[in-house]
């Protein structure tokens, strides 16, 4: 049995936050019971008035192994491909084989959704659940995936079959939810071409029933011919397919993906569909920088269906120098440029009121991201080790049509050095700034600037640590300043025989508004107790042994020393 227990208290006074209560207390409890290698996790905690706890039990999961033969039992989740089964999680049974020998298998089975009839005071609504309260039928599910890998070469077949129990509702809900069913036939394969040419890819096919209540009708076409000996096929029947495709080749990859509008798996909770998209990376890696780059084109409505049609161009790039021992350089750009386009509406009704004014204006949103940072760092066995850098972040969206804008800019310089006797001074100058325009307003320019001190010193063999540290930050909205705050920041912290832990600190602030003899104060304590136990009952047995052991042994040489001085006994 391992575990904690600790208690925190916090009093605060404040002139302008006052939501917060003035004080607060929490306690702390956690255990970790371990039985036979199985672990069982308990947390208990109140904390103004409010109780609240977790335990094992609602996602218990166990996942035994022996050698490469692995077992996944209760509440768990399994990946086995992304457009089939893909981290959902299933109350059942799975086992994963992953021999030496080429071939690798795995399967489960298991309840995906447990049934749910809903909040019974809103039965006379139910069309108009949603969220917690909305019905649900249970659905079950079983898959495997067969796959084989030998010098490179990877070939992969998973599938899946989902079904809703219709009898896990009352008839009354027939009328507004429908039981489903889905089977996926999926394919995922790497081959060496040539040398360091590489084709990799994965293909998926599924066809999902939206209502088994239907009668069952035959669908015509080969991906249906295909996909009939796994499910039964009715009027609500569709079959789509999606996959992605890729080459490598040194470092420099081209993939393609396309997913049909219509495609569907009950094995994933959030499936993107409806698109197709093109990816150029380059990574290479050599002996003082590290570069990575992509640029992407994605585009939706490939049924041409929808009342609108985005395209988008995303791009990054990523660069590490190491220039020397001591100094380093990171940068990294992206670039998000997404186009929609509304198309234009039906107009041969011009006396239909919703569509009096049409809208068919474009839209070209922008969005970028560029990050900077240059650092130093003296070799550790230094008299004085010091760390120094310059990090600077920006961040940029526009949207070009009505001509607005946020551009937001960071940066700290910072400095580090570590004195004899364990003494520790950080210092760091923060700048940030931000420009934005609306539609209808004029540009506004924000700023704030202020410099940190914090210093640490290490007493006692650790044992106890203490720190200080300084804030100041002058914030300016325009032309005009709108205050200024000012922080100190002390905390203590002692450790005693490495379980028990107490700590203290002190928060103050002093806010100066931009009004003469406006300063706002808040001040904050706030004091925390911990105690960490490890209780081994076998450890306390062997210790008890040892103890009886070392008794004996002592009752043995007096009994030695007794006969050596009275001879004859």
């Amino acid at each position: 049995m391992t575990g904690s227990i600790g208690a925190q208290v916090s009093s605060r006074l404040s002139d302008w936050n006052t939501v917060q209560d003035p004080f607060a207390y929490s306690l702390q409890l956690q255990l970790n019971p371990t039985l036979y290698g199985i672990t069982l996790p308990f947390s208990f905690t109140l904390a103004d008035n409010r109780f609240s706890y977790s335990q094992p039990f609602s996602q218990l999961s166990f996942s035994p192994s022996y050698k490469w033969i692995q077992l996944h039992l209760g509440r768990t989740s399994m990946n086995m491909h992304p457009y089939g089964l893909s981290g959902h999680q299933f109350d059942g049974a799975g086992i994963s084989l992953t021999p030496d020998f080429p071939l690798r298998f795995s399967a489960m089975y298991g309840r995906l959704v447990k049934a749910r009839q809903g909040d019974t005071s809103l039965q006379a609504s139910i069309n108009e659940y949603h969220g917690s309260s909305a019905p649900a039928y249970k659905r079950t599910a079983y898959a495997f995936k067969l796959e084989f890998e030998h010098k490179g070469q990877r070939i992969g077949l998973h599938f899946l079959r989902a079904d809703d129990h219709q009898n896990s509702l009352p008839p009354a809900y027939h009328r507004h939810i429908s039981p489903q069913a889905n089977a996926v036939l999926a394919l995922d394969f790497s081959f060496n071409l040539y040398k360091d040419l590489k084709l990799n890819g994965q293909a998926g096919l599924s066809s999902h029933t939206g209502n088994l209540l239907e009668g069952r009708e035959n669908k015509s076409g080969i991906l249906a011919g295909l996909m009939r000996p796994f499910l039964g096929q009715r009027p609500s029947t569709s079959i789509h397919s999606a996959y992605k495709i890729g080459l490598a080749f040194k470092g420099i990859s081209l993939a393609y993906e396309r997913i049909s509008p219509g495609y569907e798996t009950l094995g994933a909770y959030y499936f993107n569909r409806d698109f197709e998209n093109l990816v150029l990376s380059f990574a290479r890696n050599f002996s003082k920088f590290d570069i990575k780059a992509d640029i992407g084109w994605q585009r939706d409505d490939l049924a041409k269906d929808k009342a609108s049609r985005m395209d988008r161009i995303v791009g990054s790039a990523y660069l590490n120098y190491r220039i020397n021992e001591k100094f380093a350089l990171t940068a990294s750009y992206s670039n998000f440029t997404a186009y929609t386009q509304i198309k234009p509406v039906d107009l041969t009704r011009p006396d239909d009121p919703w569509i009096q004014n049409p809208d068919t204006m474009a839209f070209r949103q922008i969005s970028q991201q560029a990050q900077f940072s240059f650092g130093f760092s003296s070799p550790s066995d230094a008299l004085r080790p010091q760390q120094a850098g310059i990090d600077i972040s920006y961040q940029s969206s526009r949207e070009k049509t009505q001509k607005t804008f946020n551009d937001y800019v960071y940066a700290t310089v910072r400095h580090g050095i570590r004195f004899e006797g364990e003494y520790n001074l950080q210092s760091a100058i923060n700048f940030s700034t931000g420009i934005d325009r609306s539609a209808f307003s004029p540009t506004t320019f924000s700023y704030s600037l202020g410099p940190s001190i914090v210093l640490s010193k290490s007493l006692f063999q650790k044992t106890l640590r203490l720190s200080g540290g300084l804030n100041y930050y002058w914030d300016m909205h325009g032309n005009q300043s709108s205050g200024s705050v000012a922080g100190l920041r002390l905390r203590g912290s002692y450790a005693l025989a490495k379980v028990h832990v107490f700590d203290l600190q002190f928060n103050g602030r002093l806010r100066f508004a931009k009004a003469e003899n406006d300063i706002g104060k808040e001040l904050q304590i706030v004091a925390g107790y911990r105690y960490r136990f490890d209780i081994d009952p076998g450890k306390i047995k062997s210790k008890s042994l040892q103890r009886k052991k070392e008794r004996r042994q002592k009752r043995n040489e007096k009994r030695i020393r007794y006969e050596q001085i009275t001879p004859g006994w």
